[in-house]
């Protein structure tokens, strides 16, 4: 509008209207980019908008005496930065031509008019060129901002396939330890069976037959333990777990755990003792949190030696319950501490009974928990046992509707109810 108004103060009359009109297509590009929803036809015709008007500004400016042919420069770059390369290769040929019906008409000895005032031809010239330096500043400008855009867009591509690639050798990693998994822990379990079976067909002493029908019951129970880990792991990595919360009695949870894991502790001559204090309500899916307590305790008598004791207690904390289970078994190193709630986790400590570990227990532990809006951490030295504590937010106890609150889809074991007095167990 600038260059109009300076037209319009100098007698140039056409060259404010060719201004003028070449200004108001340009506004509308704006409405034919939303009416074609294409930036390739707003730029195609911001090309013909420029030519046009280029073009007419030397019919009325002399020809190559004026400033206007050239302005043609811009009109390829301008589709290029709009329209593409095609587009643009094809603008240049136009300009190319339009600026060569100009020169010839100039080397036949036709001399197109001057519709100004002589004396303003430098004024004219001057503003003309000065103003090209800046429009193609701001064009390499626009080409400049584009140009970091894509890069950063590239980067931010670049990132993310490293973090896909990642995350594809971590779960190739998982994949073998599956398979390691697999082919060792069900394996052995198999070949047990099998021997036992073939034990039973070779003889009729019935006290030999219940002893290989035990066996033959335990390795299958480690089968069905190892598959039923895998299978909650999964679930859980696919998003497929859902928690059905609702106020819990943390004592009850606690003394139905215990008496589960019983069996375990009388075999082992370890002693369980509880201290859980009544009217500790938790916010909690029942079955999850359950399966939470089963883990803890079974993975406390599984590491702990014989003639130890463990002890469950319960307490209140600032809007949450904590229940921690303590061992006195080896305890965890640091290094095994930072990797404790990982899948496929194993232990430099042994389970002292010769019990089998898929290294899934802890970190299905941890989702379960997460999924609760609780934490699950441990606290261990070396020597000196260690300690887990399970903490999930507080219910008052007066609550008895169940509030059901998707978080993820889960699938958990739920043992037979029972209680327990708060007593030593150890037989």
């Amino acid at each position: 509008m600038t260059y109009a108004t300076f037209y319009l103060l100098i007698g140039h009359k056409w060259g404010c209207v060719i201004i003028l009109i070449c200004s108001l297509c340009v506004a509308t590009m704006p409405m034919l980019m939303r009416w074609r929803k294409s930036a390739e036809a707003a730029g195609n015709f911001l090309a013909l908008t420029l030519t046009l008007g280029f073009t007419g500004l030397c019919c009325c400016e002399g020809g190559l005496e004026g400033h206007a042919i050239a302005w043609l420069v811009t009109v390829p770059l301008c589709a290029l930065l709009l329209a593409g390369r095609k587009s643009a290769q094809w603008w240049a040929v136009i300009a190319f031509f339009a600026a060569s019906v100009i020169a010839g008409l100039d080397l036949a000895g036709i001399k197109l008019p001057v519709t100004y005032a002589p004396e303003w031809h430098s004024i004219v010239s001057s503003a003309g060129y000065l103003g090209l330096i800046l429009f193609l500043f701001i064009l390499g400008l626009i080409f400049e901002v584009g140009r970091a855009r894509a890069f950063a867009k590239m980067q931010d591509a670049l990132t993310e396939l490293a973090a896909s690639n990642g995350r594809l050798v971590h779960l190739n990693n998982e994949k073998n330890e599956f398979l390691g998994i697999a082919a060792h822990d069900l394996k052995n379990p198999l070949t047990v069976i099998v021997g036992s079976a073939e034990l039973m067909t070779m003889t009729k002493e019935p006290g030999k037959v219940d002893k290989l029908a035990n066996t033959i019951m335990m390795a299958a129970t480690r089968m069905r333990n190892l598959v039923t880990d895998l299978l909650d792991a999964n679930a859980i990595e696919q998003g497929k777990f859902i928690s059905k919360l609702e106020p819990c009695d943390v004592r009850g949870l606690v003394e139905e755990s215990v008496e589960n894991n019983q069996p375990t502790a009388v075999k082992k001559g370890i002693a369980i003792k509880v201290a859980a204090s009544a009217g500790l309500w938790a916010r909690a899916d029942r079955a999850a949190a359950l399966q939470i307590l089963d883990n803890l305790v079974s993975n406390a008598l599984k590491y702990s030696p014989p003639n130890t004791t463990i002890q469950l207690k319960t307490l209140p904390e600032a809007g949450n319950i904590l229940v921690s289970v303590r061992d006195e078994g080896p305890g965890i190193s640091e290094e095994d501490q930072k990797k404790l709630f990982q899948k496929f986790t194993r232990l430099s400590a042994r389970p002292t009974g010769g019990e089998s570990s898929t290294g899934l227990g802890l970190s299905i532990v941890k989702r379960l928990a997460e999924a609760m809006s609780g934490t699950i951490e441990c606290n261990s030295v070396i020597g000196f046992g260690a300690t887990f504590t399970l903490r999930l937010p507080a219910c008052p106890a007066a609550a008895s509707d169940t509030v059901a609150a998707p978080v993820i889809k889960t699938r958990v074991r739920v043992a037979a109810p029972g209680l327990l007095p708060d007593v030593d167990t150890r037989n």
